[in-house]
């Protein structure tokens, strides 16, 4: 059998979530609409090589991993204006040394400062969300901390007697409520949107990005009407292995789950392993790392008469894209092992909010605190506690990030009889806004195969598929073949594109 053809006969379904907004394509409209960067001098000089080149056409060329691809190419998003804006901050500071000498140089801060903040807050719609939340908050605790000069003030109509023994109780009553539910706010408003916003501060994938993402993303199933997925097929010993790489525009995982990042571009795989051309098992990609079934266990597609096929069911996550076996609904801290500043964030979150509990005017809050504290003393104040700590409204006491992999939603692949494919309801788990937001399906449901090999251009690209940020979370992924450069620029190639056998070992070993 041909290779396409044993593709074919083993190609996965993909079921996503309903609100999932970027699906599996192809990668050369991609790379059209991207913009080529070095993140290195090596780079920076291999570049000038292929200067005059389309990015589809030099990217297979550069030998070195110092490179990244920027997907959204707007100035107002990202690091550039802070370079336009303290270039001209300086040309302004000296125009009006020039003009009007100190005078000038203190209008041209006012107008410097003042360009940053509007700079800032339109950079992405959640520091829109959390900044007028904040000065709503400050000019609350004004209004409640005001009063106090009234007391340390001697009034000649007003008795010591009653400013000390009637007003003074009434005051810190009141103070006492006031100062309740202007905590209550900042737990409703701000608290929940900081690891977001820290995040979104550090990121060069920010909101901003991911709608804008999201619609460039729309124009091109405009074009390109089927979803793709770039098959490739390795024979080693007794074992055939068929690989199906998924490439996505963008990853919004924090945005469409409250996950823990952004970043353009996302690469996902599943593969099929055959054993003496019989199937043996599924793996899995998942953030890095993967897992896999045994392909008894596997899902899989039913015909029209309800007799199982040869291909496996897989529930993409949503915005994350990772894949999974079945529906899967994941709420924890760990959900892998790297993100030790969102945990953070996360962990920061729970703690001031078991505090709020401690010391709640309400009794049953007062009670679940006390309670864990009594009878976990020494876990009562760890990510365990808080990830699983409900309040005195049974709500969990914080936001932890989410993989919501439901298959309730866009379905790609062979038809069958799906409407008895298991599926969970995704808007269980998120708010109305994010599980009614737009969304574009690709016009055709059938996949489009491609073959690759070492022989595919863009396979050998090194560098990132999305713009890199401070964070390596944050940034754009390695492509299906190289790993993620390392400190010294040092790029090795995957272990499931490398040693696809061995991936399966490690995998096996973790059962």
């Amino acid at each position: 059998m041909q290779d396409s053809d044993l593709l074919k006969k083993y190609e996965p379904v993909l079921r996503f979530a309903k609100s999932e907004r970027f699906f599996p394509m192809a990668v050369e409209p991609y790379l059209d609409r991207c913009h080529l960067l070095p993140s290195g001098p090596q780079g920076a000089v291999e570049m000038l090589l292929h200067l005059h080149e389309s990015v589809r056409t030099r990217i297979g060329k550069l030998h070195s991993g110092e490179y990244y691809l920027r997907f959204v190419n707007d100035p107002l998003i990202d690091s550039d204006v802070w370079v336009w804006w303290g270039a001209l901050s300086v040309v302004i500071a000296v125009a009006g040394w020039f003009v009007s000498g100190w005078l000038g140089v203190e209008i041209a801060a006012i107008l410097s400062l003042t360009a940053a903040f509007v700079i800032f807050m339109q950079a992405s719609p959640i520091r829109l969300r959390i900044i007028p939340a904040a000065f709503v908050t400050v000019i609350f605790i004004t209004l409640e901390v005001a009063p106090i000069w009234f007391f340390l003030t001697p009034h000649p109509f007003i008795s010591v007697q009653i400013e000390y023994l009637v007003l003074l109780p009434i005051y810190l009553i009141a103070l006492f409520y006031l100062f309740v539910r202007t905590m209550k706010f900042i737990f409703d408003h701000i608290i929940p949107e900081l690891p977001g916003v820290v995040m979104d501060m550090l990121s060069q994938a920010t909101e901003t990005v991911a709608r804008k993402s999201y619609f460039q993303y729309a124009e091109m199933t405009e074009e390109e009407r089927q979803p793709v997925y770039y098959g490739r097929v390795i024979h080693e010993n007794e074992w055939t292995i068929l690989q199906y790489h998924f490439f996505y525009a963008f990853n919004d995982w924090r945005l469409g789950a409250n996950g823990i990042n952004h970043h353009e571009g996302d690469w996902e795989m599943a593969a099929v392993y055959l054993k003496h051309d019989e199937p043996y098992a599924v793996l899995l990609s998942q953030h890095g790392s993967g897992a896999m079934e045994l392909w008894k266990d596997v899902r899989r597609v039913r015909d029209t008469d309800g007799e199982e096929t040869t291909h496996p069911l897989i529930y993409a996550g949503l915005g994350s894209h990772a894949n999974y076996s079945k529906p899967e609904v994941i709420r924890v801290h760990r959900l892998f092992n790297e993100g030790c500043l969102q945990r953070f964030l996360y962990w920061t979150d729970g703690l001031l909010r078991f505090l709020f509990l401690l010391f709640n005017p309400s009794q049953r809050a007062r009670q679940i605190a006390l309670h864990e504290l009594a009878t976990h003393p020494a876990t009562a104040l760890t990510e365990e506690t808080f990830a699983s700590l409900r309040d005195e409204k049974d709500h969990y006491l914080v936001s932890l990030p989410m993989e919501i992999a439901t298959g309730d939603g866009f379905r790609i692949g062979v038809d069958g009889d799906h409407k008895h494919e298991e599926v969970g309801k995704s808007t269980s788990y998120l708010k109305r806004v994010m599980s009614d937001r737009e969304v574009t399906h690709p016009p055709s449901r059938e996949w489009r195969q491609v073959l690759i090999s070492e022989e595919t251009d863009w396979v050998e690209f090194k560098g990132l598929w999305g713009v890199k940020s401070l964070l390596a979370d944050e940034s754009g992924p390695p492509g299906p073949k190289w790993g993620r450069p390392d400190q010294f620029f040092a790029v090795h190639p995957r272990k499931r594109w490398e040693h696809p056998l061995e991936w399966l070992r490690e995998l096996e070993s973790r059962r």
